[in-house]
């Protein structure tokens, strides 16, 4: 769902959101399986970094909230919905990155950085690891968000209809389309268990490519033919090559949809470096 607000560029928190995201810090033992997850094996690889990219860990991370390359971000406006570093549910190491999600229309909160580091215009490949405690809702809910500097609007990943979903806020344009055909290209993602999320996008033909655990989601790929129950809606509005600036990691709610998600494990730069 398009948002008509002005927006800068890193706007600052306010005083109250910023407060939420320390107050979260001290509440991460208050969902049903977290202490299980915490003693999961840790067998994850450290994230391949390069030097036309990043990777991060959150293990240099020391405060209740986030800092250094990260910082809290809710565009527009915010709720109930906090950020904060988490101690006692990771993917590899010992800290992750906690999202309290709330429900309610504009209801935002992220962890922000740039992407300065990926060469302007080069191909873009992020890679995620991501748990959550609440399947994707039917209404419209994001937990990824870009900036396309081309228009100052977003090119979000979320949910609707109970399965993964990328949205632009430009036209409100969905990938796949959401008939019964294109949600059934698409999956759920996954709950109350780690899951990989990688992604490919092509700033110069508008190509989308999307992998969840390793295999290729039909349903959540633009390429050059349109497909009425994928992308014929996505490449409607003609040739779309977005200028993408930064990468947020949080939750927006339109509606109905709250959540509890954990980040861990991200690498950022122009090549696929899978999830192992």
């Amino acid at each position: 769902m398009a948002r008509s607000a002005t927006r800068s560029w890193r706007a600052p928190a306010s005083a109250a959101a910023l407060a939420l995201a320390l107050a979260a810090a001290g509440t991460t033992t208050a969902f049903g399986d977290v202490g299980a997850s915490a003693s999961e094996p840790d067998t994850a690889q450290q994230p391949s970094c390069a030097a036309d990219g990043f990777c991060e860990d959150f293990e240099s991370q020391t405060g209740g909230a986030p800092s250094g390359r990260w910082a809290f971000e809710a565009r527009d406006c915010t709720g109930t919905g906090s950020v904060a570093v988490d101690t006692s549910v990771a993917h590899g190491g010992t800290t992750s990155l906690r999202v309290d999600g709330g429900q309610g229309y504009c209801n935002h909160a992220f962890a922000a950085t740039d992407l300065t580091e990926v060469p302007a215009g080069s191909e873009l490949y992020v890679r995620f690891w991501v748990r959550h405690s609440t399947a994707l809702p039917t209404q419209h809910v994001t937990f990824l968000a870009m900036e396309d500097d081309n228009t100052g609007r977003d090119l979000r990943m979320g949910g609707q209809n109970a399965a993964l979903q990328w949205n632009r806020e430009t036209d409100d344009a969905t990938l796949p389309a959401q008939s019964p055909a294109g949600v059934a290209l698409s999956a759920p993602l996954p709950v109350n268990e780690w899951s990989c999320v990688e992604y490919q996008i092509s700033p110069a033909t508008g190509h989308i490519q999307t992998w969840l655990n390793g295999t290729s989601v039909e349903g959540l790929v633009v390429d050059d033919v349109p497909d009425h129950d994928i992308d014929r809606q996505w490449l409607a509005n003609g040739t779309w090559s977005p200028a993408l600036v930064d990468l947020r990691l949080g939750w927006e709610s339109y509606g109905e949809g709250a959540d509890t998600l954990w980040y861990d494990d991200v690498a950022v730069g122009t090549a696929r470096v899978g999830c192992a």
